[in-house]
């Protein structure tokens, strides 16, 4: 597993990140997850990328031009970073 975002959430740069590995579930694959406990956040492995599943604030623009979107963790890293200097 990548270190993913080195442990601060990409979104709200809080370091509350849970891991949650991989595991099998009645023989289907269950992905891993990573969320915040901040913002709410909830990433799934996409393969090499990580998907957006999950954001506490449906409205958010944010949500709305990244939700189940993949990429990798540096390009999250760079989206949060880039989100943090608009605000």
């Amino acid at each position: 597993m990548q270190i993913f975002f080195d442990q601060t959430c990409a979104i709200c740069q809080a370091e509350k990140l849970t891991f949650r590995p991989r595991k099998k579930l009645w023989g289907l694959q269950v992905p891993e997850t990573v969320s915040c406990g901040n913002c709410g956040a909830v990433f799934h492995e996409d393969e090499l990328r990580w998907k957006l599943m999950h954001l506490k604030d449906k409205q958010s623009p944010f949500w709305l031009k990244y939700r189940q979107k993949s990429f990798y963790v540096r390009e999250w890293i760079q989206i949060g970073a880039d989100a943090v200097a608009l605000t």
